[in-house]
């Protein structure tokens, strides 16, 4: 009986192109973790393996990577390209004659890992100087593992193997089908999911870091990657408004009954014109990008749709309903309005009847940028949004491809069908107890002070727990998926992050850094008892980086200044 896994990145000593990478183990499927340890090893419990591993497999291994230079060897913080084909050689084949000798075979020892987040490592991997991911490339070698007889183990190396879509992880016979959400790239999930959980979402961080970007990146990718949208300069359901410092109402971004003429006019705005074509596509989610949103006061500007998207109800038909931006009126200006809005007689006549409300698949992203020039979000603003930081740059990004690698999004990944916890709890019961009692113990901590959360950041935080509970799967990893508990409580740090901590801000007599300090205990203790995992300020083989800890820690940091908030 044969187990071959696919080398991809995350496993490959050496890659195709640049990136950083940390990793120094091997991850394992289900079906290979069950074949090596014959079900000996539990949750957090590791043994030593031993393996008979082939010198002729190294050399081949070896003679295939001096053919493929250059190739890249990465650690955490920085990316190598290897292109001497004299030095390479010297030191591979100097490891393998160190470490088999003259001999054909020799016995390799490693660890043998079972993660409390469920998933499979071999690590210890370094034996001698000799590790096995130095003869490993990206998408070209793969290992297998079968029965040597004797209670041993043969761990062959297999090298010049392309992927061809069928070679992966796997026992020779199987199979696996990938669903549409598995190919949707892990690093915009936080983007997705908060925008299905309230479809207003903030974008913070420094400028030039690609937040508009990004917004219009999303809205590309609702469309099929050969399609004339995908491919044009402002797919049609993306609009950019810069937002002016002199905005003090809404009627440059919504609009104004202009009176100047013999007969009153409404001059509408670019947000009143884009909801009007979001009304007539509906099955398309549609993008409305804010540009420096707090240049002015948003809540001065923003005011009706503050207020309009806090009175989103699911109806009878599991369709989200709003109240009017725009109320109808019996004067000829408003039925001159709607003519001038749309040609679709059906979404005139709703306008008619029940003003202009917000569509379902509308999405309303700010980009913010704090600095001198710049306004504060009161509470009532951050209550209302979703809030993600983009300060993380990597140079290296966005040169090999024009557009951002997303995957096919659509309604189903982007757009709700739940506004409050009432319509999830029922189905998804015992994930959102979970997350209320997760709640309820840094509520606690927040006691007596104007950072405690209440209803609507409850149900916010439950939609996106449970909107998260899909993208389960691990990136490069087919086979294998996070536990449930893992996932959880890797949405609640995100979303702690997200509603809670964005919210926190005050001098040494509001916000401590003893405050702060206990806050993180909690934040960290609750996180790690649901997921039975270690969190912490940095991401190891162990532990999984928080970003609600790393948010805090770099709280406390400010306060050294005498003030403190969420906000660079």
């Amino acid at each position: 009986m044969k187990k071959i896994k696919f080398i991809k990145r995350q496993d490959s000593g050496f890659k195709l192109s640049y990136g950083n990478s940390g990793e120094t183990s091997l991850n394992l499927s289900n079906e290979i973790f069950d074949f090596i340890s014959q079900g000996s090893l539990n949750r957090g419990e590791e043994q030593n393996i031993t393996f008979r591993i082939y010198k002729e497999d190294c050399v081949k291994a070896m003679s295939f990577i001096i053919m493929k230079l250059p190739l890249y060897k990465s650690s955490s913080n920085s990316s190598n390209k290897v292109d001497n084909c004299l030095v390479t050689f010297g030191e591979l084949y100097s490891n393998i004659n160190a470490f088999f000798g003259a001999a054909r075979t020799a016995d390799y020892t490693v660890t043998l890992f079972f993660r409390t987040d469920g998933r499979f490592y071999l690590k210890g991997l370094r034996v001698k100087g000799f590790s096995i991911r130095d003869y490993l490339v990206e998408n070209y070698s793969a290992i297998q593992f079968d029965d040597g007889g004797e209670g041993i183990l043969n761990l062959r190396i297999l090298s010049d193997i392309e992927d061809d879509g069928n070679f992966e992880e796997k026992d020779e016979d199987q199979t696996k089908d990938e669903s549409k959400i598995d190919k949707i790239s892990s690093s915009y999930r936080p983007f997705i999911t908060a925008i299905k959980s309230k479809p207003f979402l903030l974008l913070a961080g420094i400028s030039g870091t690609g937040k508009s970007r990004i917004v219009r990146e999303l809205a590309r990718a609702c469309w099929d990657a050969d399609s004339e949208e995908f491919n044009s300069q402002k797919p049609r359901n993306f609009e950019m408004v810069q937002v002016k410092p002199n905005w003090h109402d809404s009627s440059e971004l919504i609009g104004y009954v202009s009176r100047v003429g013999e007969k009153p006019v409404y001059v509408a705005g670019e947000f009143l014109k884009f909801v009007a074509r979001a009304w007539e596509d509906t099955d398309i989610p549609y993008f409305l990008c804010l540009d420096e949103m707090n240049l002015a006061p948003v809540e001065q500007y923003f005011a009706e749709y503050l207020s309009v998207i806090e009175s989103r109800k699911t109806d009878e038909n599991g369709e989200i309903k709003t109240d009017p931006i725009l109320k109808k009126s019996d004067e000829d200006w408003y039925r001159v309005l709607t003519i001038e809005l749309t040609k679709d007689d059906d979404i005139r006549t709703q306008f008619l009847m029940d003003g202009i409300c917000i569509p379902q698949n509308l999405i309303v992203v700010g980009t913010v940028n704090m600095d001198e020039t710049t306004f504060s979000f009161s509470r009532k603003v951050l209550d209302r949004a979703m809030t993600i930081e983009m300060n993380k740059v990597d140079l290296n990004g966005g040169l090999t491809n024009k557009y951002e690698q997303i995957g096919k999004l659509g309604a189903a990944e982007l757009i709700g069908n739940a506004v409050e916890g009432v319509d999830i709890y029922s189905k998804y019961k015992g994930v959102c107890n979970t997350a209320i009692e997760y709640l309820q113990k840094v509520n606690e901590k927040l006691e007596g002070t104007p950072f405690k959360v209440a209803y609507r950041t409850r149900n916010e935080v439950l939609l996106y727990v449970v909107n998260n509970l899909p993208y389960n799967q691990i990136e490069g990893d087919d086979e294998h998926i996070y536990l449930e508990e893992y996932v959880i409580a890797r949405a609640l740090d995100e979303i702690t992050n997200m509603k809670i901590l964005s919210r926190i801000e005050g001098d040494e007599t509001k916000v401590s850094k003893s405050f702060l300090e206990e806050l993180g205990k909690v934040i960290k203790e609750q996180l790690e008892k649901i997921s039975d995992c270690l969190f912490g300020l940095e991401e190891t083989e162990e532990v999984f980086k928080s970003i609600s800890l790393t948010k805090i820690e770099d709280m406390k940091k400010r306060l050294d200044s005498g003030y403190t908030s969420f906000w660079s």
